[in-house]
């Protein structure tokens, strides 16, 4: 899982660095669109496992940077086309809340006295997850997926509760 962290990392630096001043598309953030929800899709995947290794207030805090309502159940996938932030930060916080998650998540399963069989299929999904097959995985998502970019008109917010 260590590498797999790594490579999307990597990623999220090869994004930031990418000059922005020479192009009419803002690809920086549309690019870190996808990583994000890359990142949720595979927390949701194995929350079961994630929720182990992390806080509830961690993972929390996470889906709220994602805007996703406190009453959805965290087990199924929230729909996030159409409502995926445009704000940097936010999205930054995303994909290295996302990492810290994931980093968790191994410590503790690597820190368990007992066998650790049954999370092989965490560790075979990760496994087969190298830097081109993530990379295929994001151009991939971008076709089947191709507006998760919320309209500029919706105001950013973290908590419901500040909602009139």
């Amino acid at each position: 899982m260590e590498t797999f962290t790594n490579d999307i990392y990597s990623i999220y630096t090869l994004i930031n660095n990418n000059d922005e001043s020479k192009t009419f598309m803002h690809i920086k953030t549309i690019s870190k669109q996808y990583l994000a929800y890359y990142v949720y899709r595979i927390i949701t995947k194995y929350l079961n496992i994630v929720e182990m290794g992390s806080s509830s207030s961690e993972i929390n805090e996470f889906m709220s940077y994602l805007r996703i309502p406190k009453e959805h159940n965290r087990l199924l996938n929230y729909p996030l086309a159409g409502k995926l932030t445009n704000d940097d930060k936010i999205l930054d916080m995303i994909i290295l809340r996302g990492i810290d998650i994931l980093k968790n998540t191994d410590k503790y399963i690597k820190s368990m006295p007992t066998d650790t069989s049954s999370y092989d299929d965490l560790y075979d999904f990760f496994k087969q997850k190298e830097l081109t097959v993530i990379i295929q995985d994001l151009i991939d998502l971008q076709t089947l997926i191709p507006g998760l970019s919320v309209p500029e008109i919706r105001p950013n917010y973290l908590d419901n509760s500040n909602l009139l």
